[in-house]
């Protein structure tokens, strides 16, 4: 018995409940949907040849270990559709529609989209690709999905999935933590405490509710301390056998306030709902239970015209996704009183559980009504406007049912499905668990560097090579903003990011933090100061000069500008902080010979004037 307990406790350690693994699939299946749509208002900008960052210039600069299906072709059209594919196939990977296949589509997209400018690149976008990476050899599909709601044959009966690939999932997620605490070896966490008052200064990142912490300094102590031992013991706390059920869910739901708080307080795009779709991996089956015993589903009885197999295939959807259980399904030609109903009134038929047929609309609302999880929406389902909606929209389809069918077969046939992998490809799971743990163990120097310099012509692709060092060893206490002054023809100065705005260097009243586009911007203009980055402000320079002339006027169109960094340097409490200038680099839009003759040009026209 022991022996079997001990089992049991390691079982549950390193695997993952195949309903936690569906809410994971759904969550970052959309959020992926709405992060690449976002990507299309920047289109030209990022992922074009007509952008800052052509394909020549990437090629020659990244040194051939990135890989991207984007680079073959630099036109806005077939980034935009790259982009529209890419967030078709995130959705299917949300609702579970040819999991297998559709999660290895998007993982090879996501990984082209984001080596097609890593410029721009956010901390969530490496979570990202690693969290697919592992989703590969997952049954991500086996529970509240299109593949199990459709699949002839059934899936796992037990909810428990144990494999190295289970072990690797739970390891990648806590290893963001756990990895982070050591890297932030700094004073300002322990044992000073100062961690967060000094991310707060950093206006470039915090939010004006953010703000508000300078006015506490006990509780951005407290906030510090918080963070930093929970990265320490919550992934220890997390993978330890004994107490496992409490401590597991108590180190997920800190680390998920943890998450709140990063979202409330910080600009660091979509890193913190990264974080929480993966950390819903940990929820253990014994929460579905319980919520299980609490959420029951209501007797109903669903009839559908035989004749019909796109009606059979709604049906089996419907029970599915709305959590109705084992609600019977049947042929209502095979019922004496329900077939000649189903004739008499052109639709199909849900019995409730006070045993009253429904017929369109309200047949769909019955099926609410006795969801779980869905039911407080029914009144709103029942309102007039609505339901004579839903009517209409019914009608349009069961006028139209023979061409939905034949969309619907191809889309969603019933069809046997293999929701696991085989022995091969959890070999290959094996292998990774090994060598992610090494790479990350070098990231400490706990292993010689060598060790993941011989992994990066497998790891650089993928997009594995991790390095979790966020506010690592301690905040930065460089801050800032950036004036881009320019000249135009007319001899006149503009900010050439804010033409609109007068010319200053003083500080910009908005705060600093919603002052650019978004955080990609953002991170593309700070990383455009660093020295590794030098080669990309030719690129940069030659963007902005063609954006502003494209549309300028005679007289006014840019001549060259200047990028000047105006730092901030965050003190300690109570000091006063301090301002400095420095020049960037200076960009021209026109050679060097036109620049002399419209220096020319100019001193003849002022020579004429003082005539």
């Amino acid at each position: 018995m022991i022996t079997a307990s001990w089992s049991t406790r390691l079982r549950e350690t390193i695997g993952i409940d195949l309903r936690s693994l569906a809410l994971f699939r759904l969550a970052l299946g959309s959020l992926l949907c709405v992060d690449t749509l976002r990507r299309i208002s920047d289109l030209a900008a990022f992922h074009t040849d007509a952008g800052m960052l052509p394909r020549s210039f990437l090629v020659q600069d990244d040194g051939g270990y990135r890989v991207s299906l984007m680079l073959a072709n630099g036109e806005p059209w077939f980034a935009g559709l790259f982009l529209l594919l890419t967030a078709a196939v995130a959705l299917a990977f949300a609702l579970g529609w040819r999991t297998r296949l559709v999660s290895v589509l998007l993982f090879a997209l996501i990984v082209s989209v984001q080596n097609r400018n890593p410029m721009v690149l956010i901390g969530g976008d490496s979570l990202i690709t690693c969290l697919l990476f592992w989703s590969l050899f997952l049954p991500l599909g086996a529970r509240y999905s299109v593949d199990a709601a459709l699949s002839t044959q059934p899936p796992p009966q037990q909810n428990l999935h144990v494999s190295p690939a289970s072990l690797g999932m739970v390891l990648q997620v806590l290893s963001v933590y756990f990895f982070s605490a050591v890297l932030k070896d700094g004073a300002d966490w322990w044992p000073d405490g100062l961690a967060v008052y000094y991310t707060m200064e950093l206006e470039r990142y915090a939010t004006p509710t953010g703000r508000l912490l300078l006015h506490a300094p006990w509780l951005m102590k407290a906030l510090s301390w918080f963070v930093y031992f929970l990265e320490w013991l919550g992934p220890i706390l997390a993978l330890s056998p004994l107490l496992l059920r409490p401590l597991r869910f108590a180190v997920m739901l800190m680390l998920m306030a943890m998450h709140i708080g990063f979202l409330i307080c910080m600009e660091i795009g979509h890193f913190p709902l990264v974080s929480l779709c993966s950390l819903t991996l940990l929820t253990g089956g014994w929460v579905w239970d319980r919520l299980g015993q609490r959420l029951r589903a209501r007797p109903v009885s669903i009839y559908y015209d035989h004749d019909c197999g796109f009606c059979r295939r709604s049906c089996l959807l419907l029970r599915h996704f709305l959590l109705l259980g084992p609600a019977p399904i049947r042929a209502a030609q095979d019922d004496p009183e329900m077939g000649p109903m189903l004739e008499r009134e052109f639709s199909w038929i849900v019995v409730n559980e006070q045993h009253q047929p429904q017929l369109r609309w309200a047949a769909f609302v019955a099926l609410v009504q006795a969801s779980p999880i869905l039911r407080p929406l029914a009144p709103l389902m029942r309102w007039r406007p609505v339901a004579a909606a839903g009517d209409w929209l019914y009608l349009r389809v069961a006028h139209n049912r023979g061409a939905v069918a034949a969309a619907s077969l191809w889309l969603m046939p019933e069809r046997a499905v293999r929701f696991g992998c085989g022995w091969l490809a959890q070999g290959v799971a094996a292998v990774f668990v090994a060598a992610v743990l090494v790479w990350n163990l070098a990231t400490i120097n706990l292993v010689p560097l060598a060790w993941a310099d011989a992994m990066k012509p497998v790891f650089r692709p993928l997009r594995l090579d991790q390095l979790w060092n966020m506010f690592a060893p301690y905040p930065s206490r460089a801050d800032g903003w950036t004036v881009f002054p320019g000249e135009l023809e007319d001899g006149s100065r503009i900010d050439v990011l804010h033409p609109d705005q007068p010319l200053s260097w003083d500080k910009p009243e908005q705060a600093l933090s919603q002052r650019h586009e978004n955080i990609r911007w953002h991170t593309y203009r700070w990383r455009i100061w660093e020295k590794n980055y030098a080669a990309h402000r030719e690129y940069y320079g030659r963007y902005l000069c063609r954006e502003h002339n494209r549309q300028a006027t005679p007289g006014k169109r840019l001549l060259g500008f200047e990028m000047i960094w105006m730092q901030e340097f965050s003190k300690p409490p109570g000091e006063p902080t301090s301002i400095t200038r420095f020049n960037g680099w200076k960009h021209e839009c026109i050679t060097a010979e036109l620049r002399e003759k419209l220096e020319a040009l100019r001193a003849q026209d002022d020579a004429a004037g003082a005539e």
